[in-house]
């Protein structure tokens, strides 16, 4: 079975990849830079021609969507070209190709819920704040439209994390600063409570549903538990035997920023058959402080 995920080579891509090898699939994907491997290729999937010829190519039976924009502070227009019409180039291009796989997994995020507290199930009303949310909601609304023609899955993901992560993303900043002994640290408020799931957790359910009959659906990617920034910073601290001073910087705390935002994990719990994710946060933190490049 032939997989293709487009967006590879960034964070996610490169350990869904890792992943869905050791299962035994062949897995293909596509990025915007000049490729690492010869099953990966450079594809514009804002360049509906360039999307058609990579699925002439590939044939694929899956095909999980990775490519995205998602730094808040990017160029909004090429957010929306590349969130939204590039996701739709790929239903586009497969309609006009006649190819249906059997499974299209369309990456969103919990972004479009907006600044809503407390712990949000896939019936939440969505009320986005920023264009990367809204751009992600777009792409949903537009991509329901394919529904009847394709099977198509949307999944929201919350914060996760884990090594390789870029280190402008919170956590992999605050391990960077353990790892290096630094004596201090900026941040904004350590008191708010997310989610911070492990990648590996996160890239095992995208395969479960990638693999699975649902169709037309839109699932939570979420474990439900929220921590904060100061529950992180104690566990670093016990893990790695160093102490760091905590500076607040006003410019990182938002004004009338919500206590805690979590997801609803039940029923993409129900579905996996499970009562919890693999991976503990003290897992998370302490692969991601000893493991070296």
């Amino acid at each position: 079975m032939r997989v293709l995920i487009t967006g590879i080579e960034g964070f996610t891509g490169n350990y869904l990849e890792k992943f869905l090898v050791s299962k035994n699939f062949d897995v293909y994907g596509t990025t915007i830079e000049n490729p690492t491997k010869s099953t990966h290729f450079k594809c514009d999937i804002t360049n509906i021609e360039e999307v058609q010829d990579i699925l002439i190519r590939i044939k694929p039976d899956y095909i999980i969507n990775l490519a995205a924009i998602s730094f808040v502070a990017a160029n909004p227009m090429k957010m929306y070209e590349v969130n939204v019409f590039g996701a739709l180039n790929i239903l586009d291009a497969l309609i006009t190709l006649k190819q249906s796989p059997k499974k299209i997994i369309l990456a969103s995020s919990a972004a479009v819920y907006g600044n809503i507290g407390g712990s949000l199930s896939e019936q939440t009303p969505l009320s986005p704040v920023n264009h990367y949310g809204n751009s992600k909601l777009a792409m949903e609304n537009m991509a329901r439209n394919y529904f009847e023609k394709l099977n198509i899955l949307i999944v929201r993901p919350f914060n996760y994390t884990g090594f390789g992560q870029e280190n402008h993303f919170l956590i992999p900043k605050i391990v960077s600063h353990f790892k290096a002994k630094k004596k201090t640290i900026e941040l904004g408020n350590t008191h708010v409570f997310r989610e911070y799931n492990n990648v590996n957790d996160v890239v095992e359910a995208y395969a479960k549903l990638m693999t699975s009959d649902l169709n037309a659906e839109v699932f939570n990617l979420c474990s439900g538990k929220s921590y904060s920034i100061s529950q992180i910073i104690s566990t670093l601290v016990e893990e790695s035997n160093h102490n760091i001073e905590v500076k607040t910087n006003p410019k990182f705390v938002r004004k009338n920023e919500i206590v805690d935002l979590k997801g609803d994990s039940a029923k993409l719990f129900r579905f996996l058959g499970i009562g919890d994710f693999s991976y503990s946060i003290k897992d998370t933190l302490y692969s991601m402080l000893n493991k070296n490049p």
